[in-house]
């Protein structure tokens, strides 16, 4: 009877074993569901307004979440390779514990802690774009984080560009996603960061003269931006020309154009930057501004402007997280939306957004559940820590 279950018990973990194997070794491009012309950033400064215009981008419904972070959490850091080992923890590079020092407001499309993108309470700010090509650097004697985590693991830790910058030498990003970054703060620094061939390249300073980001590289759409009038070329821009992605030279005319006009509202012009980016398939554009900590955005399920304050929530970990679904039909300032954190609404969302994502039919059917449930097991480890909040 024992020898009868333990061959039933072995036959039953001969599916899962074999796709543990295979997704190891399974290119990541395979699972980075979205096109090439997927999410833009830019950021504007003209002296009076400093804001980071973003559009997230994709041909599928993308279910989400605001979230609001708490500092004094204590976490540790998850690899792609802890989502596809056996366990769910590998123990193929070292661990980082860390106890987040800032709240963050994050939109969130897999999850609490596991964001594309936000700003947290010092005015930093980071989000991706996708960048075919992407080749993360590899290196098991470091702290390998999943992009989506890593994101919100600087959000957590650094007040500005500087700070991050000088961390990344410490750490491993990976993930099955191909991206590349665009971070800011509140002095107007910014940054570029993308992973080629292993390698990180970061554009700053004079290496970044023109901040946006779309889904080429940095240098590519440099080169391109030349050849159009007011950059030193000779090429008019046209903004109805849709036939090839030019979302990098429109918006940096209308970025240039903003200091020969008399807007009553930079926050109306950034909406207005990132309508004209949009190709057809936008589902949310997001508006942060920098100076007064505000999160503005859309969607494409309800185009009213809504708005959310850093002001109007408790950051410490002793009050409760909270959450808004960001596709409400809702209006103007929605702080008092948010709804109380709990496990099973993490789940329901994560479990939504991937239900949009078609893999395949194998990876759909394998894939997909083990990702909806790593993703809510995850989120359940990190606590408050009472004693550093």
């Amino acid at each position: 009877m024992i020898k009868s279950k333990s061959i039933y018990i072995i036959t039953g973990l001969i599916p899962l074993l074999t796709f543990i194997l295979i997704l190891k070794n399974i290119p990541i491009k395979i699972f980075d569901h979205r096109i090439k012309h997927s999410c833009s950033t830019f950021l504007l400064n003209n002296g009076n307004s400093l804001l980071i215009g973003h559009n997230l981008d994709d041909y599928i419904k993308v279910p989400g979440l605001v979230v609001i972070n708490k500092r004094g959490i204590n976490k540790e850091n998850i690899s792609w390779t802890d989502f596809k080992s056996l366990t769910g923890k590998s123990r193929s590079s070292p661990r980082l514990q860390w106890t987040s020092k800032y709240g963050s407001i994050t939109y969130n499309t897999f999850g609490k802690e596991f964001i594309d993108g936000g700003m947290n309470e010092k005015g930093l700010y980071i989000g991706e774009m996708t960048l075919i090509g992407t080749e993360y650097p590899k290196n098991e004697n470091l702290p390998n984080f999943y992009h989506h985590q890593w994101m919100q693991y600087i959000l957590d830790n650094f007040s500005n560009v500087k700070e991050t910058l000088e961390g990344l030498p410490k750490i491993i990003v990976d993930g099955h996603c191909q991206w590349h970054f665009f971070i800011a703060d509140r002095s107007g620094d910014a940054a570029v960061i993308e992973f080629l061939k292993g390698k990180t390249n970061i554009f700053k300073d004079t290496d970044l003269p023109y901040k946006v980001l779309c889904n080429k590289t940095y240098s590519r759409e440099l080169d391109s931006l030349k050849l159009y009038c007011g950059f030193g070329g000779k090429r008019l821009v046209n903004f109805n020309d849709t036939l090839i992605d030019r979302r990098f030279v429109w918006a940096n005319t209308m970025l240039f154009n903003l200091r020969l006009l008399n807007n009553d509202s930079n926050i109306d012009y950034a909406f207005k930057i990132l309508k004209q980016m949009d190709v057809g398939n936008n589902r949310w554009s997001i508006v942060y501004d920098l100076n007064s900590i505000t999160m503005y955005f859309n969607t494409s399920c309800a185009r009213q402007i809504r708005y959310v304050d850093f002001q109007s929530f408790d950051f410490s970990c002793n009050s409760p997280t909270m959450l808004l679904d960001i596709n409400k039909n809702l209006n103007g300032n929605v702080s008092k939306e948010f709804q109380v954190y709990s496990d099973a609404i993490n789940h329901k969302y994560i479990k939504a957004n991937w239900d949009e994502i078609d893999l395949g039919f194998i990876s759909n059917i394998l894939f997909k559940p083990l990702m909806v449930s790593r993703l809510s097991k995850y989120a359940k480890t990190f606590r408050c820590n009472s004693v550093n909040n």
